[in-house]
């Protein structure tokens, strides 16, 4: 005798209950937090590496800098991302792409209002850098968590 399986749709409690009901939306502005948050300690450990000696005479003290800042970035928005996807049950890449956006507007804002930038040109430079590698980093963590949810 064949035995019959149900299936069970079990509805999402605590903690779950309450990430599943949040709009997409909130995940946007969650991420772009969660950005800016493992930027800054990043960044202050690659600006420490980029100090190394070999670096520097290979690439000069501001290439180096520039270079180990980005790097923390990208690394960053990755993880944004990936945790994003991971956490967020119905964000989609666009809501990848908008968290790696307002997370590079909030940093820009963060350097503007210390006065970092000297001149126009080079805040819209870094405006359009910053928001180009944090959308598209993000959305490369949160593909790399759907498919490794896809995978499994």
């Amino acid at each position: 005798m064949a035995t019959r399986r149900l299936t069970v749709i079990q509805e999402p409690t605590g903690e779950d209950a309450v990430a599943a009901s949040r709009p997409s939306w909130h995940w946007v502005v969650i991420g772009s937090g969660m950005l800016v948050s493992m930027f800054l300690p990043l960044a202050l450990g690659a600006l420490a590496l980029g100090r190394i000696g070999f670096v520097v005479r290979a690439l000069g003290p501001v290439r180096a800098a520039g270079l180990a800042a980005g790097l923390a970035f990208a690394l960053a928005a990755a993880r944004a991302g990936y945790l994003l996807a991971r956490f967020g049950p119905r964000t989609q890449r666009r809501h990848a792409a908008y968290a790696g956006l307002l997370g590079a507007a909030e940093l820009w804002g963060l350097v503007l209002l210390s006065g970092g930038f000297q001149a126009a040109f080079l805040g819209v430079s870094t405006l359009c850098m910053l928001s180009a590698v944090g959308a598209a980093f993000c959305v490369l963590g949160a593909w790399l968590r759907w498919r490794k949810k896809s995978s499994t």
